[in-house]
């Protein structure tokens, strides 16, 4: 179910990446792994979700930030860059399903078609939070998503 609801402050430990559609998945394969790579180097206590922060998604070109939440006062060293997430009204949809490009990118539109229809704009940045991890759950049915749109 679409909501527009206040998202939580999220520090995220990340790495940038400029890919296409058809790499996205090498992308994640190699963004991730590298990512907490450095985190290890750097111990930074408890993790949360991992995510996915889409700057912007073009045709071919996808602009990103891959990585996980960190504690509010870690500060990620090089080659790791610091976002910080939230605090903001955002609109919220859960998809539940396979990590599928094209299957977010179909809840994302029921996000976008029910914000249009409150009369909301977006900023234009789209936050995945991965809320299941795939080894720990074999039924591609059961992974959980969040989907979140940051508002003007």
């Amino acid at each position: 179910m679409s909501m527009i609801t206040r998202m939580p402050p999220a520090r995220c430990a990340v790495l940038h990446a400029v890919t296409t559609r058809a790499e996205l998945v090498a992308a994640f394969a190699e963004l991730y792994p590298a990512g907490w790579q450095a985190l290890q180097a750097q111990d930074p206590g408890e993790l949360g979700a991992v995510v996915a922060i889409y700057h912007r998604i073009g045709d071919p070109e996808l602009v990103l930030s891959a990585g996980v939440e960190v504690r509010a006062d870690f500060e990620p060293q090089p080659p790791l860059a610091c976002i910080d997430l939230g605090a903001c009204e955002a609109g919220r949809i859960e998809h539940f399903g396979p990590y599928v490009f094209d299957d977010f990118r179909r809840t994302q539109a029921e996000l976008d078609t029910f914000l249009k229809q409150q009369g909301r704009v977006t900023r234009g940045i789209v936050i995945e939070r991965y809320l299941t991890v795939p080894d720990d759950e074999p039924d591609q049915s059961k992974w959980h998503t969040e989907i979140w749109l940051p508002l003007e």
